[in-house]
């Protein structure tokens, strides 16, 4: 008890050096619980963005890497039953499968929005034939709930969303131009597969804020209503396939596979290559759009990393230099304890108290701040970092390539946008590690003042003094 009671008189009686060394101890807890903070946070959004991106693999005609290879992209695709995307989805490493599917139309009784040939425009396709410009796009999916954008910039204003087959959406534009009301019936028909046709009953309208082109180069090039995405037809992937497809052909079909592992990855490709995959179509995931979704997180959660290394290697200098000089001043101290009689151990012992001491106060004042700091650290790191990345274009931006009917425009990030809100918490894990650094803080601090001190002779340090 004597012990307990002496340290906590020598943290009184010496000020100053324990201000000092408790300013140190208090800044390097705090940039500790900050860093600490957000790197937990961020682990764990990027371990759920992997598990969703990560594990979503996509297999699709590959036009930019054909091109590049040295394939002719129009004479050279390879379409493949569509029984053979179905037939995939049966791996024993997926747990889930959502098939898309779009095809270019064109309507002599539907107009598009700014399709100023209202329908007229004609052109040869792929079989030599002369037929309409597609004005239209009639987009389908398997799983209507994770349709992009809508719950954010697209909404049902009127009606309801599809459910039964041949029931279709459509958005307030088109539906004002054509005069369009819930109930009524849109005939389309294919362009590249022109033995398709539909007859959609029109059950939703919905409102578009969404950029009128998912790639503004395209106006390069003029305007192009089957792009504009106020002419999107939308409807579900069983409306589609009941007209009848031998294969992809005439489809921008876009299969997303999950996987149970996404380590899985590899395998799954050569299963599927071993199923006759055409190695002009590329199975992988979308690592451009995570990269993208990921990147703000992942340079944060660096930056902070290096912070603290920083901070906890200066840190750790400044308490040892601070230990070294504390040496001289209290030798005299130590050896009027040794000549009284006290063991080396329990000197050592209440220089360490004072160490562990003033770390637990440290503690739980740095706790509390670096608590409240930590969010608004990572709300502005995080904004900083998002402004970059959304100014930074992508290499594959602006790019384009048409052939057999589909278009593959740009490196597959549209519709990704980085995380730019993270929540943060002070988990126990963190917690645990904190008292962990400040146990270490401690130790380093009073283990080197005992080391030096008691190594001299109780005699030798009175001398020393006189």
């Amino acid at each position: 008890m004597y012990l307990i009671v002496n340290a906590m008189k020598n943290l009184l009686r010496n000020k100053g050096r324990n201000t000092l060394v408790a300013a140190v101890t208090l800044a390097v807890i705090t940039s500790t619980v900050v860093t600490l903070t957000i790197n937990n946070a961020v682990a764990i959004v990027i371990d759920d963005i992997r598990l969703d991106l990560g594990s979503r693999v996509e297999v699709r005609q590959d036009f930019i890497e054909m091109r590049q290879a040295g394939f002719d992209a129009r004479s050279d695709m390879s379409f493949i039953p569509l029984e053979d995307f179905i037939s995939f989805s049966h791996s024993e490493y997926l747990r889930k499968t959502t098939f898309h599917a779009d095809m270019y139309a064109w309507s002599d009784t539907f107009f598009a929005v700014d399709d100023d040939t209202f329908g007229t425009a004609t052109r040869m396709n792929d079989d030599g034939q002369v037929v309409l410009v597609e004005t239209l796009k009639l987009v389908s999916t398997s799983e209507r709930d994770a349709m992009p954008d809508f719950g954010t910039l697209r909404e049902i204003i009127e009606g309801r969303m599809f459910d039964a087959p041949n029931e279709a959406i459509i958005s307030a534009d088109i539906a004002w131009l054509n005069n369009t009301s819930i109930g009524d019936v849109i005939d389309i028909q294919g362009v590249y597969a022109t033995d398709k046709a539909f007859s959609l009953t029109v059950v939703g309208i919905f409102s578009d804020a969404t950029e009128e082109y998912l790639n503004p180069w395209m106006l390069m090039f003029g305007s192009f209503p089957s792009h504009k995405r106020r002419n999107e037809i939308i409807t579900s992937f069983e409306t589609l396939m009941a007209a009848g497809w031998e294969s992809n052909h005439g489809l921008d079909m876009r299969t997303e596979y999950y996987l149970r592992n996404p380590d899985d990855i590899q395998r799954f490709e050569s299963e599927l290559r071993a199923a006759g995959l055409p190695i002009t179509y590329n199975v992988s995931i979308n690592q451009a759009a995570y990269d993208k979704v990921t990147g703000p997180l992942s340079g944060m959660r660096g930056a902070s990393l290096t912070f603290m290394i920083v901070i906890l290697i200066l840190g750790a200098i400044v308490l040892a230099l601070l230990s070294f000089m504390a040496v001289r001043e209290r030798k005299y101290e130590v050896g009027v304890l040794r000549a009284m009689g006290m063991e080396r151990g329990k000197v050592a012992l209440g220089i360490l108290s004072e160490s562990v001491m003033l770390a637990a106060l440290c503690l739980a004042i740095g706790i509390g701040v670096g608590s409240a700091m930590a969010q608004p650290i990572a709300d502005g790191i995080l904004e900083r970092r998002v402004s970059v990345a959304e100014a930074v274009e992508s290499p594959m931006a602006g790019r384009a390539l048409f052939a057999g009917g589909q278009a593959q425009i740009g490196d597959g990030t549209e519709g990704y946008i980085p995380v730019s809100e993270i929540q943060l918490s002070l988990g126990m894990d963190v917690l645990a590690q904190i008292v962990i650094i400040t146990v270490g803080l401690a130790a380093l601090s009073g283990i080197i003042g005992v080391v030096i001190i008691t190594q001299y002779e109780p005699l030798k340090i009175l001398r020393e003094r006189n």
